[in-house]
């Protein structure tokens, strides 16, 4: 909670076609060089089945001021996605996915390719189940809403591109696996 602020020279692994890592860069230059890279992607949902969406600062370096479908985030440097997702909602959102009567689920990876079409990255879905309270990290969260798939879904054109594929993949494999039963 409370969490620090993302850095610049923060290091992120380059990944190939495969999605093995086959360099190290800054974060800074992964974003304007759009290398491509991995990141989590966390669906959020209450027991009620209403989704959390964040509103994402101004000041972040990718889409400022829109929506995001999914908590998550660039991974670090050989972090393991599990541990990256857990971080991101720990850090974003103030839920511990160890406590807080959660339920976590890990639904696999996919690739995402840019909007830009200048690049890709593996996208490492999971839901998370959870009543508990949340707290925002002002760095990057300016405010967390609680809709509807259905409320959501009519947000997309504010969201940003990324977090509404990765919501509709975590979505379509949450059912398959009967995961969203509310």
């Amino acid at each position: 909670m409370g969490g620090t602020k993302v850095s610049a020279h923060e290091l992120v692994d380059v990944v190939n076609e495969q999605d093995q890592v086959i360099d190290t860069v800054e974060r800074q230059k992964m974003r304007k060089c759009h290398l491509p890279h991995r990141a989590s992607y966390i669906a959020v949902t209450d027991r009620s089945g209403r989704f959390l969406i964040e509103i994402r600062t101004l000041n972040k370096d990718y889409a400022p001021g829109l929506f995001d479908a999914c908590v998550g985030g660039v991974m670090q440097h050989a972090e393991v996605p599990k541990e990256a997702a857990k971080r991101e909602m720990l850090e974003e959102i103030g839920i511990n996915a160890e406590k807080n009567n959660t339920e976590f689920y890990e639904l696999g990876s996919f690739r995402i390719n840019y909007q830009s079409g200048s690049g890709f990255l593996f996208a490492y879905l999971f839901l998370a189940k959870s009543d508990a309270i949340t707290v925002r990290q002002k760095d990057e969260v300016s405010g967390i809403m609680l809709l509807s798939e259905n409320e959501l879904r009519s947000l997309y054109p504010s969201c940003t591109y990324d977090s509404v594929l990765a919501f509709d993949e975590i979505i379509k494999r949450a059912k398959k696996r009967n995961l969203l039963c509310f």
